[in-house]
């Protein structure tokens, strides 16, 4: 897996290329406690990720708690067909945001 970042603005935006699976979540954990840590709001793009397991999910849900509690926005773009499958499998639309009709719930 890898991560692409860009800023604009801001805004920091990821693009997350490859698996976000439990075999990079350590490393993509501090890619995004580094981004974090520089108080910037947040768009993860995923377009680009293959596949996403519970440790993904967890990252992403760690990250997004993370930046709202210390009033950055957190947002999820892009969503791939491997992420679109596990947001329906467990109804993270409502926590993340449905990526066709529904804002996120503030947290």
């Amino acid at each position: 897996m890898e991560i692409e970042r860009t800023d604009d603005g801001d805004v920091t935006e990821l693009q997350v290329v490859g698996e976000l699976t439990i075999f990079g979540a350590a490393d993509a954990y501090g890619f995004l406690t580094r981004v974090l840590s520089e108080r910037r709001d947040l768009r993860v793009n995923l377009a680009r990720a293959t596949e996403v397991d519970s440790s993904g999910v967890q990252l992403l849900l760690a990250a997004k708690r993370a930046a709202e509690t210390h009033g950055h926005s957190f947002e999820l773009v892009a969503h791939s067909a491997a992420m679109l499958e596990v947001m329906e499998l467990l109804q993270l639309s409502q926590m993340f945001g449905d990526p066709v009709v529904m804002p996120a719930l503030a947290a």
